[in-house]
């Protein structure tokens, strides 16, 4: 939480955030997105107010619902080869539609697999568990869309053979905190589209 400071007088002007106090609140929302408390979009906004904010008014809105994480909660990640493997989630879509919107888990691995059928994943609304999430997206004549809130960072491998792959995600540098989003697409005789919004 913001520092707490003397009383002002009524009518005092507000006391102006410290860039130190700024970063604290990311670190904070940081924290609440890798423990599911808050979806991408929710962090994405949240950052983007902290970042912007002026006066410590401004701030404490940002966490007020969200328990108060102190230096003991700070995050701390084992190295990767200490870390135990996600479980990896299905997403199969054979002959028909799957559509994911809203809020929903997100796990570190997901595998998306759609044969002559439509996929439909939106990651604004989802939790996610882990810094980094990795999804393999396998594609039969058929479509499978993607969509990532702006400000997330967002790696993406693969082809698609006799069809089309389009991606159109933010350019812009990545917001503090957000966790990755890796997608290794590979399709044949289909339209795979990758998106920011």
């Amino acid at each position: 939480m913001i520092p707490e400071q003397p009383e002002r007088q009524a009518g005092a002007l507000p006391i102006r955030a410290s860039d130190a106090e700024r970063d604290l609140v990311v670190q904070q929302l940081s924290i609440a997105v890798s423990e599911g408390r808050l979806t991408l979009e929710e962090h994405v906004v949240r950052v983007d107010g902290a970042l912007a904010a002026t006066t410590r008014a401004e701030l404490e809105p940002l966490l007020a619902d969200l328990p108060v994480a102190g230096p003991a909660r700070a995050v701390r990640l084992a190295p990767p080869e200490e870390r135990p493997k996600p479980k990896r989630r299905w997403i199969v879509s054979v002959m028909g539609e799957h559509h994911r919107r809203g809020r929903w888990k997100l796990t570190g691995r997901t595998s998306v697999v759609t044969v002559m059928g439509e996929t439909d994943l939106d990651l604004r609304g989802a939790f996610i568990d882990e810094p980094e999430v990795h999804i393999s997206a396998w594609m039969l004549m058929g479509e499978q869309r993607i969509l990532v809130p702006r400000g997330v960072d967002v790696d993406v491998t693969g082809f698609v053979f006799m069809g089309s792959r389009k991606i159109r995600v933010d350019d812009a540098p990545p917001r503090p905190g957000a966790p990755k989003v890796n997608i290794r697409a590979v399709g044949a005789m289909g339209e795979v589209r990758i998106e920011s919004r």
